[in-house]
């Protein structure tokens, strides 16, 4: 295959339309043929470089933007759209649908519209609030919100816990990635690959981990676990929503699944949708910095736990992939290694010792099961100098 993205530069084409140049004949920089034939060269790299991204853009591996998209589409994939957050705000006074908010975050802030009303508690309104910007942007602020639209008598309004998280737009690696998946194995009849095809598509849906019926509770039963978006529980709108779409509960029992096919699972399977459950991961760690540095774990430790973090959400990440493919285990473990390793990559760190994961100095397993599936999320790091 011809690499149009190397050795097609202006000065290597130009060298080599001088070349079939006699020379016998002035070809120097600025001469009447050199001259001529330059214009040419610009030319033809400009038709390279377009060549090259053509080329880019037919296969998986290199594509991105919207020629990704219609490469996965022969496999029936497409891309995930960015969703909007719906969060809980809270109000003294009860306030029209459609009322619009306003953040309080300076350049982050963002607006929210007023929905259904969910409670009435001791005066306080809660309502559904949902963010008019798509994306994660809506996810992370809690607290006072300012009204944009006038309501008399309203003196309180916040915005707190969320209904559903927010999701940007899916990324090329991650639609890749999935695009690959979907040769492992083909989704058929409610096998663990149409489950997790399903599952993973709906929007706020990170991860899921899928216990068949003679792991859960015998025939005709299947339990999925999820995770949100953001590699966390998910919330019990988010499970609500799943179970309603994989398998809703029938009129005459709105507590238990039904097995009559009603959702995407096929007749006489009864799935139940749960949420992982949080581990909390305490680190504790002796560190020493360079002897330049002083008072290095007020100086640096916002940028080591960040480190730490980055790590645990990659275990967070990989928590729905099984162990292989043909066997149901979702092995879940936080390598004391790898958070030693985390700290180091801040330069200023010389060494660390001490190290421990929730008082053990041993890597941490998670509990993954049918009765219990446990998901890491970093708590507190306590660093000593």
């Amino acid at each position: 295959m011809i690499d149009f993205s190397t050795g097609y530069t202006y000065a290597e084409i130009l060298r080599q339309m001088l070349e079939q140049v006699d020379d016998s004949l002035d070809k120097r920089e600025g001469s009447l043929i050199q001259t001529a034939v330059a214009p040419g060269a610009w030319y033809l790299e400009g038709i390279a470089l377009v060549l090259s991204q053509i080329q880019q853009g037919a296969y998986v591996a290199t594509a991105s933007g919207q020629d990704l998209d219609y490469l996965v589409a022969n496999r029936g994939l497409t891309r995930t759209a960015a969703t909007y957050a719906v969060r809980q705000g809270q109000f003294n006074v009860q306030i029209p649908a459609g009322s619009v908010f306003k953040t309080v975050n300076g350049n982050d802030s963002v607006l929210f519209t007023s929905g259904d009303l969910i409670s009435t508690t001791a005066g306080v309104y809660t309502y559904a609030m949902t963010c008019q910007t798509a994306g994660e942007i809506g996810n992370s602020y809690t607290g006072q919100i300012l009204p944009v639209t006038a309501i008399a008598g309203l003196t309180t309004a916040t915005i707190g816990a969320s209904i559903t998280d927010g999701e940007d737009e899916e990324t090329d690696e991650a639609l890749r990635a999935r695009y690959v998946a979907s040769f492992d194995t083909a989704p058929f009849g409610g096998n663990i690959s149409e489950y997790r095809q399903a599952i993973l598509a709906i929007p706020g849906v990170g991860g899921v981990q899928i216990y068949p019926a003679n792991i859960y509770q015998g025939g005709g039963t299947c339990l999925c676990s999820i995770i949100n978006s953001d590699y966390a529980p998910a919330s019990s709108a988010l499970v609500q929503t799943v179970q309603n779409i994989i398998c809703p509960a029938d009129d005459s029992d709105p507590y238990t699944p039904s097995s009559n096919g009603y959702g995407i699972a096929p007749i006489g399977a009864a799935v139940t949708i749960v949420s992982a459950t949080q581990l909390t991961v305490n680190v504790s760690a002796d560190i020493v910095f360079a002897a330049s540095v002083e008072d290095g774990v007020n100086t640096y430790g916002d940028e080591i736990r960040a480190a730490i973090a980055v790590y645990i959400q990659t275990v967070a990440k990989s928590w729905g992939n099984a162990l292989v493919s043909n066997r149901i285990s979702y092995p879940v473990t936080v390598y004391i290694s790898r958070v030693s390793y985390a700290i180091l990559t801040v330069p200023e760190v010389v060494s660390v010792s001490n190290l421990t994961l929730n008082g053990s100095s041993s890597d941490l397993t998670l509990t993954e099961t049918s009765a219990l599936q446990q998901i890491p999320v970093l708590g507190e790091v306590v660093l000593n100098e």
